[in-house]
């Protein structure tokens, strides 16, 4: 207990732990916006805590849904997507390897968050096809290192596709995101020791979060998505601010 205070106030953990808990509630209350919503939220708290601690707890989530309907993982597409991610995976490592001072990581990741609100609220779609997979593969794999927010390209490509199909393999998908993410962090020395202890300390709010999220199933879910949405940008655009003062 001593450790962690050590490197977490009772207030960040708090707040963290607060942030954890709503965004697990609208995750299953809208079928997105764990990352979306806790990433930035969280880097306003605790910069240092992102995207690692998020990614770790996304990699336990991820793996559960994927295993849960693994008879309906479509290899074919798994096998592209992969290498699509593991190519964004190394650009990122090559963004942040350029990262000389965390004013610059928060310009970067309220950016990218940005452009991740921006293609979750424009409603583009993109016909499926291999092309498409890999390059948006590529994309999410990015993004998804940088800030645990590998969602919305794939959401573009998926849009009509059938859910049973669709659920199991973008678990799947995040699940090896998450872990390609995770090398990637490794290898750009951007992962500690604080994250896995934090994503340790925070697991136990998202699975709260998931527990209590019932009655919030009722609730409009187009107006959650907009609050979501909203959230995440106005935390996005703050975090760009604080950098660049």
């Amino acid at each position: 207990m001593s450790y962690l205070f050590s490197f977490m106030s009772l207030t960040d953990l708090v707040l963290c732990c607060s942030i954890v808990m709503i965004a697990a509630i609208l995750q299953v209350s809208v079928g997105m916006g764990f990352g979306m919503l806790a990433s930035p939220l969280i880097a306003l708290v605790r910069p240092d805590f992102v995207p690692g601690s998020i990614l770790l707890m996304g990699l336990v989530v991820a793996f559960a849904g994927a295993w849960r309907e693994r008879s309906n993982i479509s290899i074919v597409e798994m096998k592209l997507g992969v290498v699509g991610r593991v190519i964004g995976s190394i650009i990122a490592v090559l963004l942040l390897g350029m990262i000389a001072s965390i004013d610059s990581f928060l310009v970067l990741f309220g950016t990218i968050m940005l452009v991740a609100v921006a293609l979750s609220a424009s409603g583009i779609q993109f016909g499926f096809n291999n092309k498409n997979l890999f390059g948006l593969s590529v994309v999410s794999g990015t993004m998804g290192t940088i800030t645990a927010v590998g969602a919305p390209p794939m959401a573009i490509i998926y849009h009509d596709r059938n859910p049973a199909v669709v659920r199991p393999t973008l678990n799947a998908f995040f699940f090896a995101n998450s872990l390609l993410g995770l090398i990637g962090l490794v290898a750009a020395g951007w992962l500690t020791w604080n994250d896995l202890v934090a994503s340790i300390v925070f697991f136990p709010a998202m699975v709260l979060g998931i527990l209590v999220s019932g009655p919030f199933k009722a609730l409009p879910s187009q107006m959650l998505s907009r609050l979501l949405l909203a959230l995440s940008g106005i935390a996005s655009v703050t975090l760009i601010y604080r950098g660049l003062v």
